[in-house]
C-alpha cells in the first residue's frame, strides 16, 4: 500500500491515502478472471488496459460484476471491456481528500484514479480509503476536541457512505 498517515490534519491530501499498487488487466480478460483477480488480492476493482497499447481504457468494479451475475449472465462469457466503466474519473494527487469525496458523491463512483501534474496515473483512491481517512479524522477530532470547519469536511466524506 501507499503511504498511510497515522494522524490526520487539515491538509490531508489524496496522495496520503491512495494506493500506488493498482491491478491492471487486459480489456480481453473475462469478467470471471477479473473477479478471481479481485478476490485473490482482496480488492474491489481492476484497471482495464487496451490490448493494443496498454493504455488505460476503463475500470471494472465489484458492483459491475454483481450487476451481471444478478441478471443471470455468465461471468466467464463476458469480456472486461464490455462491462467496464469508461472513461475512468481521476483526481490529482495533491487534491484534498474532501475534494475526492465530493467528486465520488457527485459522479456516484467509489474509485478514482490518481494522477500527477503530468496527468500520469500514479495510484487509485477508493471509498475504503476515504473510510480510513474518516476514521482517523474522527479520532483526532475527538482527541483534540477541535471542531468548527472539520465538521463540514467530515460531513462531506461521511455522505459518501449513505
Amino acid at each position: 500500500m501507499a503511504s498511510r498517515n497515522e494522524g490526520v490534519d487539515m491538509t490531508s491530501r489524496v496522495e496520503d491515502y491512495m494506493d500506488t499498487k493498482m491491478v491492471t488487466l487486459s480489456s480481453r480478460v473475462s469478467v470471471l478472471d477479473a473477479a478471481k483477480a479481485m478476490t485473490e488480492r482482496n480488492i474491489s476493482s481492476v484497471v482495464i488496459t487496451s490490448q493494443d497499447d496498454g493504455s488505460i481504457v476503463g475500470i471494472l468494479t465489484e458492483r459491475d460484476i454483481v450487476k451481471i451475475i444478478a441478471n443471470g449472465a455468465p461471468a466467464d462469457g463476458i469480456i472486461a471491456s464490455s462491462l467496464m466503466s469508461s472513461p475512468v474519473l481521476s483526481i490529482t494527487k495533491d487534491a484534498m481528500v474532501e475534494e475526492a469525496a465530493r467528486l465520488m458523491i457527485r459522479q456516484r463512483v467509489r474509485h478514482l484514479l490518481v494522477v500527477n501534474s503530468r496527468q500520469e496515473v500514479v495510484g487509485i483512491i477508493t471509498a475504503t480509503d476515504l473510510a480510513r481517512y474518516l476514521k482517523q479524522k474522527l479520532a483526532s477530532t475527538i482527541i483534540s476536541a477541535n471542531v468548527g470547519d472539520e465538521e463540514s469536511s467530515l460531513a462531506e466524506v461521511w455522505e459518501l457512505f449513505f
